[in-house]
């Protein structure tokens, strides 16, 4: 009595192991901003799993049954008063924890944290003891007491019980809030785990566990044990080979992840029968329910329905086959009497449907009522930052540092260094991320600088700093498409020094450069801002009027003052030039064949009338005039 009392309390501690196993799997195969969060749902369901249990999850399980459909007393551990009593209820409370923290890892990286309370408590409330007093349950005198027991119904340690009931809660949460964003439709992709080894850290924890699982099963320290540990062992090893296989064969690459899973699926498919099998059935077993987890993974994405780390084919669909197994695999004098192993099969299957039925019906009509009047998702800004901090506050150095790095991605705004706590994990990459973000600024910067030299050199003069031909052109072009759409007009000026070459010729080219820009200097005084003046070559220039109530009028106004200024000698280090400007005029808007062409070439004609006239005059185009009016 004192060993199975200490067999008990060990299988119950790996049990409790099992949870850590579920944490760091769960933690490590979604992305760092909801690892935090996933961990948390763990440990809580195990909380709540706990309390519920003790309080009246125990006694609807095992308490005395009416009608083989449910417990009705022993609520708040009332009949738990010996030593085997409290052993069991530890070993059999750790049980329903196990059932629902199944489903955490389904609805990871979207469900609100509080969606995710009310669902482990409906689990573990309502479904998980009920189910199990239908499959275990037992009268005072060892005999079957619930329902589906006496109907002959095998499941040794909950590949349904436990494994089907978490999936069919974990389908139905999943089926509710959606797929996460980015992971189907236009773009979707597979989102990959940050921590993967962390994840395969968890399946040895799971594994080193599930002997306490199924081996504690037994209820007794017996000759079975042996057995039922070799089975459990080798069906992880086969159904982690046949996902292996599968995805090395379908994919071309061992997909860690489908590795991992296939697995867990061989433990669940063996949970049911791993007492009545040999090992070679085991094998069986175990590669079948690794095959059927990666095949039903496929099956998901193909119907767009989004388990993040595939929980239901792994508990679910493999839960299905394990329970199945027992009567495909079980040798017949294992069987209860006078059931063949066809019968036998009749019997896990109505299990497996009955059982699906309630835990898929309740918890999918509860939640979808629940859905009605509150939010069982998160918000898609809550989603974008992660649920680490949208739902707890909570950060880590290396996941601000990734926070950060994305905002940079997303806004393209690469300015300003990224920030993490000194002397962390992430502070090293940090300085190196940040070398680099320098190095980028710089060469940034550089290239801007580069792109404004060739800008400016392709749009001005190099000599002036005034706008160039091709500019001044384009402008004019503009100019008279907006005058056309408002019926206005304006005008083009067209300047030519007058001297400029005496200039040249008496004090050299260097000086001919100074009078260039200081004549460009004194353009810029005589004209508005809104106006724009060009050097079109040599001693050449332009400017263009658009905007003006009177185009004529404001054009011969600042053709009177360059005149005027340019006629005003030019001190250079002791040398004085003289130069003079004679001025072209054509007003454009009044004539509607004008094109930029012909309206510069109009203001080119005026101006050499103007230089005919004697220079230091401006000319105004008009069609069969020669005449030309002096400055005053």
């Amino acid at each position: 009595m004192t060993e199975d009392l200490l067999w008990m309390l060990v299988c119950g501690f790996l049990v409790v192991l099992m949870q850590a196993g579920f944490t760091c799997l769960e933690s490590g195969m979604v992305r760092a901003k909801n690892s935090i969060n996933v961990a948390i749902k763990n440990l809580v369901d195990f909380c709540v799993s706990i309390i519920l249990y003790a309080v009246f999850g125990y006694a609807l399980m095992f308490g005395a049954s009416w009608n083989g459909l449910i417990g009705i007393d022993g609520f708040f551990l009332d009949n738990a008063d010996t030593a085997w009593d409290r052993t069991f209820f530890f070993f059999q409370a750790v049980f329903c924890g196990t059932a629902t923290t199944i489903v955490s890892g389904a609805v990871a990286e979207r469900m609100r944290f509080s969606g995710y309370v009310i669902t482990a408590v409906i689990l573990s409330g309502l479904i998980y003891p009920l189910v199990g007093h239908w499959a275990w349950a037992k009268a005072a005198d060892g005999t079957p007491a619930g329902w589906l027991a006496a109907a002959g119904f095998i499941d040794f340690a909950g590949s349904t019980v436990v494994h089907s009931v978490g999936g069919w809660v974990a389908l139905a949460a999943i089926l509710l809030i959606g797929p996460r964003r980015g992971r189907f439709g236009s773009g979707g992709r597979h989102i990959e785990g940050h921590s993967l080894p962390m994840a395969a850290l968890g399946v040895f924890l799971l594994w080193f566990g599930w002997f306490g699982f199924n081996g504690g099963s037994t209820l007794a320290l017996n000759d079975q044990i042996p057995m039922i540990i070799v089975n459990t062992t080798l069906a992880g090893a086969a159904g982690g080979l046949l996902g292996m296989t599968a995805s090395w064969t379908l994919s071309g690459r061992p997909v860690a992840d489908r590795v991992m899973n296939g697995t867990i699926a061989g433990l669940v498919a063996i949970t049911a029968g791993c007492h009545l099998v040999g090992p070679l059935s085991a094998l069986a077993i175990g590669a079948a329910g690794g095959l059927i987890a990666f095949l039903g993974a496929a099956l998901l994405e193909r119907l767009r329905i989004d388990d993040a780390i595939g929980a239901v084919p792994v508990h679910l669909f493999a839960g299905i086959w394990g329970t199945l197994a027992v009567a495909l695999f079980a040798p017949g004098a294992e069987l209860p009497d006078g059931v063949g192993h066809w019968r036998q099969f009749l019997i896990q299957l109505e299990g497996v449907v009955v059982i699906g039925a309630y835990s898929f019906g309740l918890s999918f009509g509860l939640l979808y009522l629940i859905k009605r009047f509150a939010r069982l998702r998160v918000t898609a800004r809550e989603e974008v930052i992660g649920l680490n901090i949208a739902e707890h506050g909570a950060t880590t150095s290396l996941l601000d540092l990734v926070t950060q790095m994305d905002e940079q991605r997303q806004s393209g705004d690469f300015s300003r260094q990224v920030r993490v706590e000194p002397e962390t994990e992430a502070d090293r990459i940090a300085t190196f991320y940040n070398a680099v973000l320098d190095k980028f600024n710089l060469e940034t910067s550089r290239r801007h600088m580069a792109m404004k030299k060739l800008a400016q050199l392709a749009n001005y003069d190099t000599l002036t700093g005034l706008a160039n031909r091709r500019v001044f052109f384009d402008a004019v072009k503009r100019a008279m498409a907006r005058t056309r759409r408002m019926e206005g007009h304006g005008a083009v000026l067209y300047c030519d020094l007058d001297g400029f070459k005496h200039v040249n010729d008496k004090l050299g080219h260097e000086a001919g450069d100074k009078v260039l820009k200081e004549c460009a200097r004194r353009f810029a005084t005589c004209v508005r801002e809104s106006d724009l003046a060009a050097r079109l070559g040599g001693d050449e220039f332009a400017l263009l009027i658009d905007d003006a109530r009177d185009a004529e009028t404001a054009a011969i106004g600042i053709a009177e003052k360059l005149i005027q200024r340019l006629s005003e000698p030019i001190e250079m280090e002791g040398q004085t030039a003289r130069v003079g400007v004679s001025v072209g005029i054509a007003v454009f808007g009044r004539e509607a064949g004008d094109t930029v062409k012909s309206v510069i070439a109009k203001a080119d004609h005026a101006m050499y009338l103007a230089k005919l006239a004697g220079k230091g005059v401006y000319h105004v185009y008009t069609d069969g005039r020669e005449e030309f009016t002096p400055a005053m």
